[in-house]
């Protein structure tokens, strides 16, 4: 991961807030360290547009810190960002490039160098895209306060409509820096993985007391493919492990009266049932026998959710980002982007090549075509398993490595077939 030039950036003046209802609601604001006081223009934009379009409040927040960097922005370089957007004099080609270099800014630290780390291309683009959509609303609340009527709309029309297509000609710019192919892991490191993060494993990273509940977690998500907050709102009465078919029910709770976390973890993917392995099955019963121990996890038992920290209470999200970046550290062969989501990506793939392999099976022998595995019964399975919409087409991103080598394979055998006659 490359590093990003800008130093060390100071401690940004505004920070989130959450707040949470007796209802479970939660609601994020960006306050002022200064006065403590909630900033009037990002909770008037958070409570109208954000939340009357129905966003997750993890994305509202999200939202937000990306506001944030490019508020910290204005600041580090002397710009006015209220007088600008105020007056509709807007930023130049040469600031709109620096804004978005400055959005790139990660929360990892190099050590060596003290810099920090930037983070990648499609993080960087849904930042730019975030901070264009709160800009380009604070614009226009300046353009309809200026008469129709009057000169100076038309021309400060024209000036907003000029730097929304400069900021998008800079985004489009960083949205192909991100069009490569996500890869999943290959063979021998998804055997790593495997063996690292074993409660037994001699070096294993994490502190002897986590082992059985970060086994059980982390070997959920490269088994299952689960997003990284499906874990993390899962209940007891959500595990079904008796039985001849152990299974977990996956479910969204936006707003949990139950759940006391500020930064609830949030679900995006549809409610569904996991058939889960023996390995699968047994980490999780080793793991509640564990959670059970008032010594080692007090005051578990007095709340529902499955994955717990030390405290007892429901882990955070931010917990399962360090236990991979331990993971990393301690093994520098894994990639540096090896998170829930890259195992998620392999997760597809090592379903591609399972599905490549039936098809492969089903062309040697006779059977009833009705019960072939056709690319569109692939993908209707697929959709269910990784919880999108019946006709989601974003199967297809995560599809990248099986077309790749089937088109490599293809090539070489028309390469000596030219050759051989």
């Amino acid at each position: 991961m490359r590093t990003l030039v800008l130093g060390t950036p100071a401690e940004p003046v505004h920070y989130l807030s959450r707040l949470i209802t007796s209802s479970g609601e939660r609601f994020t604001l960006l306050k002022d360290r200064r006065t403590g006081l909630p900033d009037p223009w990002t909770t008037r934009y958070n409570a109208g547009r954000q939340r009357t379009q129905a966003k997750a409040e993890t994305t509202i927040a999200r939202a937000l810190s990306a506001i944030v960097l490019a508020l910290q922005w204005g600041l580090a370089r002397g710009i006015d960002l209220d007088a600008r957007l105020d007056s509709l004099e807007l930023f130049t080609a040469e600031e709109t490039g620096d804004l978005i270099n400055w959005l790139g800014i990660g929360r990892a630290t190099d050590k060596k160098r003290r810099h920090r780390l930037s983070v990648n291309a499609d993080t960087r683009y849904t930042r730019a895209m975030v901070v264009r959509q709160y800009f380009v609303w604070r614009s226009e609340h300046a353009l309809h306060r200026i008469s129709v009527s009057s000169g100076r709309y038309g021309d400060a029309s024209r000036k907003l409509e000029d730097w929304k297509r400069l900021l998008g000609q800079s985004i489009r710019i960083v949205q192909g820096e991100g069009k490569s192919a996500k890869m999943g892991l290959p063979e021998e490191l998804r055997l790593r993985f495997l063996e690292v993060i074993q409660p037994d494993y001699p070096d294993n990273p994490f502190e002897p007391r986590h082992r059985k509940r970060n086994f059980a977690l982390l070997i959920m998500y490269f088994k299952l493919g689960v997003r990284r907050a499906e874990p993390l709102v899962l209940k007891s009465a959500d595990l079904i492990l008796a039985g001849s078919k152990p299974r977990i029910c996956v479910h969204g709770r936006p707003d949990d009266p139950e759940d006391p976390r500020p930064d609830q973890p949030s679900v995006k993917t549809a409610d569904r049932i996991l058939h889960i392995d023996s390995v699968l099955l047994k980490a999780l019963l080793d793991w509640l026998v564990c959670r059970g121990s008032a010594r080692l996890y007090p005051g578990a038992k007095r709340q529902p959710f499955v994955f717990v920290a030390e405290n007892g209470r429901p882990l955070a999200g931010r917990t399962v980002y360090d236990l991979f970046v331990i993971i990393r550290e301690a093994f520098p062969e894994f990639p540096p982007d090896l998170s829930p989501h890259s195992l998620r990506h392999d997760w597809n793939d090592r379903f591609s090549e399972l599905c490549d392999s039936v098809r492969e099976g089903e062309a040697i022998r006779e059977g009833d075509p009705e019960t072939r595995l056709t690319d569109a019964r692939e993908a209707s399975m697929r959709n269910y398993l990784m919880g999108w919409k019946k006709n989601s087409k974003t199967g297809v991103l995560y599809t990248a490595r099986s077309t790749e080598r089937q088109a490599q394979e293809l090539s070489l055998k028309m390469q000596e077939r030219l050759v051989d006659g």
